[in-house]
């Protein structure tokens, strides 16, 4: 008499499904898709962990020239930014009116606000910016978005590109103060 033998099932062979119905995902298969899930989550992170650096511009330009005086009014260097405004506004607006207006309106560098360069217009002397600005609110991308946008005049004196209008920020203030 024999033995009763085992039954012994022996694994699929040249890609068959398993026996019990459901189909293997081929290893190359995953692999890929970890890759693909490694490279959103690490392009999310340089995204959300490097800052944005500003663009840099011709030395002599008249986005040079706003850039830094934004920049400038930014890290709150009133006078440096002040330095930045044409010789029309400066006659209409001494340094010391120009830091009380900067008092009243100082709380803008506390906004989240990005600034994006469309376009310039550059006519001999004078030139126009035109700006688009993003402002920010509760949480920043997450949160709400307004945008607007806003021209900037610009004339060159004595080779140097300077504002012409009174800025505080991006935000134009009246003389009459």
């Amino acid at each position: 008499m024999s033995e009763p033998s085992e039954i012994t099932q022996s694994p699929p062979i040249n890609g068959a499904a398993p026996p019990s119905g459901r189909t293997a995902v081929p290893r190359s298969v995953l692999l890929i898709g970890a890759a693909i899930i490694a490279l959103v989550v690490v392009a999310l992170i340089v995204a959300v962990a490097l800052p944005n650096r500003p663009t840099d511009y011709a030395a002599d330009s008249p986005e040079a020239a706003f850039q830094d005086f934004y920049e400038a009014w930014e890290s709150g260097d009133v006078e440096a930014a002040y330095g930045h405004l044409s010789s029309t506004v400066t006659a209409e607006m001494t340094l010391s009116e120009y830091r009380r207006m900067d008092a009243d309106w100082s709380w803008q560098r506390d906004q989240g606000r990005r600034l994006v360069l469309l376009n310039v217009d550059v006519t001999g002397e004078r030139a126009t910016l035109h700006v688009r600005v993003d402002e920010f609110y509760q949480g920043g991308l997450s949160g709400q978005r307004n945008s607007y946008e806003r021209s900037v005049r610009l004339v060159r004196e004595l080779g140097t590109w300077l504002i012409d209008e009174p800025l505080l920020g991006i935000e134009p203030v009246p003389y009459q103060y």
